[in-house]
């Protein structure tokens, strides 16, 4: 694990939209197949809200595969989205989607006493939000509190899902160097943060001057950069954890 000079984290993006110009098509066909994963399993009774998170480790993994064979030349099938499913950290990969969710919903709830649940009402509940009331609450306040108490644990499960699947890890093992790594790469990330709201302010600016065009053709753009984003964590990913991706 290695600390990253600050303008590694504009590298990562660049990285991020080489290996999406390289296979575009083949890596967009495999993000929908994640989208339609989740909707398919948002849409289960009962446990629907929350499958998505528990399953989301594995899923993510399989275009984590696809980038490493695209790193390496070589090639891939849209199948490989589902190659963790068929990986022995499968098990340990599903237990962080839990934690992940329990870090989650207990973030949330952390707001509550801020902004008296307006913020747990929009997201649990948003078609029953007026939104001319939601703007008398404190739910900013509620949004900051929940980011405080999250991103810690954010930086926990960053890097956990490749750490169980590529390295071995135990999942307790896998959080504690995934914290670390962020917080070592801290301005790094910093650049990549920063990077990434001036691509989508820009993108959002072109396509509210473009009118009626620029609003059709923002939706797969911004489909787009969310595929070139999960390029770029394997970048990242590959700079901190080093060059033994072979696992």
């Amino acid at each position: 694990m290695i600390t990253p000079p600050a303008r590694s984290g504009w590298l990562w993006i660049q990285q991020g939209f080489k290996a999406f110009t390289a296979r575009p098509f083949e890596l967009l066909f495999m993000f929908f197949g994640l989208i339609f994963c989740n909707l398919g399993l948002s849409l289960l009774p009962v446990v629907g809200s929350v499958l998505p998170f528990i399953v989301g480790p594995v899923l993510a993994m399989g275009l984590m595969h696809a980038c490493r064979d695209l790193d390496q030349g070589q090639s891939f099938s849209s199948g490989a989205l589902f190659s963790a499913f068929r990986s022995p950290a499968l098990k340990p990969l599903l237990m962080m989607g839990g934690l992940y969710t329990v870090c989650i919903v207990g973030a949330l709830a952390s707001s509550i006493p801020v902004d008296d649940g307006a913020l747990w009402k929009y997201i649990t509940e948003p078609v029953k939000v007026d939104p001319k009331e939601l703007v008398k609450t404190n739910i900013g306040m509620g949004m900051l509190t929940f980011f405080s108490v999250f991103t810690p644990a954010a930086m926990a499960f960053w890097y956990g899902a490749p750490l169980i699947a590529w390295h071995g890890m135990s999942v307790s093992k896998a959080l504690f160097y995934s914290f670390f790594a962020v917080w070592r790469a801290r301005k790094a990330f910093l650049i990549y943060l920063l990077a990434w709201c001036g691509i989508i302010t820009f993108l959002a600016l072109v396509s509210s001057l473009a009118g009626g065009l620029g609003g059709i053709l923002l939706l797969p753009i911004m489909l787009s950069m969310s595929l070139v984003m999960y390029c770029s964590f394997y970048f990242s990913y590959k700079e901190l954890f080093g060059r033994d991706l072979s696992a």
